[in-house]
């Protein structure tokens, strides 16, 4: 059974990008890459996420929320977590916000990885360039 506290004011990520389509273009500022949707009720990506895996929202699902291009969407998702919001990812549940350091931490881990083995890959290919 669902935790009234935990579930979204208006209802299921279908539902709110549904509510939220026709009226956020004018929503938007002059400054485009932290423009915000004003339908969501609070400011930025976080103001859409809910605490817990079990709760993420995929990219697609804040692409119709906010009605941003997922290259802004990934922006300002990225810009919040330098700012120290505890929005964490993966593959199969998309975007939420950390209940815990260890959930943060393994989030940490697995960006730390994905640099490592980018690092791996473009030295490789350098290499193979002859480029030193």
């Amino acid at each position: 059974m669902r935790n009234n506290e935990k579930a979204r004011p208006a209802g299921s990520a279908a539902e709110r990008a549904a509510e939220t389509e026709s009226a956020s273009r004018a929503d938007t500022t002059s400054n485009n890459q932290y423009r915000v949707n004003d339908q969501a009720g609070q400011a930025g990506i976080a103001g859409l996420l809910m605490e817990g895996r079990e709760n993420g929202l995929h990219l697609r699902d804040l692409v119709k929320l906010t009605d941003y291009p997922e290259r802004d969407v990934r922006r300002l998702i990225e810009a919040e977590r330098r700012a120290g919001v505890l929005i964490v990812s993966d593959n199969q549940h998309g975007y939420w916000l950390a209940t815990s350091s260890a959930e943060a931490e393994r989030f940490s881990t697995s960006m730390e990885r994905r640099a490592r083995e980018i690092l791996r890959t473009a030295r490789a290919i350098k290499e193979a360039a002859g480029i030193d």
